[in-house]
């Protein structure tokens, strides 16, 4: 079994904290961002925190999905005194495409601690806001990108507390991406493997002919924080709450200097995935150690090997 098949971009941090110096403000870090297919190009939404210690949300374009242009106004500020009060600070976006419409689901923090938020746009420069879909406390939510059995379903991971085994990933399903029942825990942690801890919906899932392909980060303590790395499972195109492979081992872990050391040292945490079904490639977009954001790629058909033979 080759333990070794992603690959790290050889240019990495994609982006890195320096990059964005002429930003208002300055710039802190720039991590757990989305990207996705955007026409000929690509968009993200990027993490990035100034040196106030203010998070918000920006849009980038990128041509090759490896050199990203930075808009320095953020998105998804509120606007509204209810907004306010639900979304006083955003981050860690996931972006999913259904049809013509581009979903960001993104964390927003507050008094009351920590929900999900759903947005949607088709141009990255106006955006349509839902509110909260997930109360606190909740994070890590990604769409599926298409309806199964003509409803919607989600991947979450609700949990009270960061040491313990209550942090799973949980299904939930819906009419019409507001309104979400039929919660179903979907993965748990595992005693005594680098999942132990808590675990979480990474990337969104993507569709193969051998079920929903899922990357999710997992942790374990580690002295007194804990250490992120990269899962792979497989979910039943028709029944996504069943788990029909999951990989005993990571597929990536904290390695690289980038990801040993930063504001959070130990951490590869991803947000994005994207598939190139022609070339058998899988692009990772991930954190390092909540400071950079960095890429990897590996072959899909290893990729899904992997998840059915570790």
């Amino acid at each position: 079994m080759n333990y070794d098949f992603v690959t790290r971009y050889a240019g990495n941090p994609v982006i890195k904290p320096s990059d964005l110096a002429h930003l208002p403000g300055g710039c802190n870090s720039v991590f757990n961002s989305a990207v996705t297919r955007f026409g000929a190009g690509y968009k993200a939404i990027l993490r990035v925190e100034k040196p106030t210690g203010f998070t918000s949300l920006l849009v980038a374009d990128s041509e090759d999905g490896r050199h990203f242009d930075v808009h320095p106004d953020p998105i998804l500020l509120p606007e509204n005194e209810e907004q306010a009060l639900y979304e006083e600070a955003v981050y860690d976006a996931r972006i999913t495409q259904i049809d013509d419409t581009y979903y960001v689901c993104y964390a927003a923090e507050s008094v009351y601690g920590c929900a999900v938020a759903l947005a949607s746009t088709q141009d990255f420069k106006t955006f349509t806001r839902y509110g909260c879909i997930a109360e606190p406390i909740n994070r890590n939510l990604v769409l599926f990108p298409e309806k199964i059995n003509g409803k919607y379903f989600r991947l979450d991971r609700p949990f009270q507390s960061d040491f313990v085994h209550t942090g799973s990933i949980w299904l939930m399903e819906s009419p019409d991406l507001i309104h979400w029942g039929r919660p179903k825990c979907v993965m748990e942690s595992r005693r005594f493997a680098w999942d132990k801890a808590k675990i979480g919906a990474g990337a969104p899932p993507i569709k193969t002919d051998e079920g929903w392909l899922c990357v999710y980060h997992g942790t374990s303590p580690l002295c007194n924080s804990l250490t992120y790395r990269l899962g792979v499972a497989i979910l039943d195109l028709e029944q996504p709450w069943i788990v029909k492979h999951r990989a005993q081992a990571y597929i990536l872990g904290p390695a690289e200097e980038y990801e040993r050391i930063g504001d959070c040292p130990n951490v590869c945490f991803i947000n994005s995935a994207i598939p190139y079904f022609e070339e058998d490639r899988l692009d990772l977009y991930y954190g390092g150690a909540d400071t950079v954001m960095c890429l990897a790629s590996c072959k899909i058909s290893e990729l899904i090997q992997f998840a059915k033979e570790c």
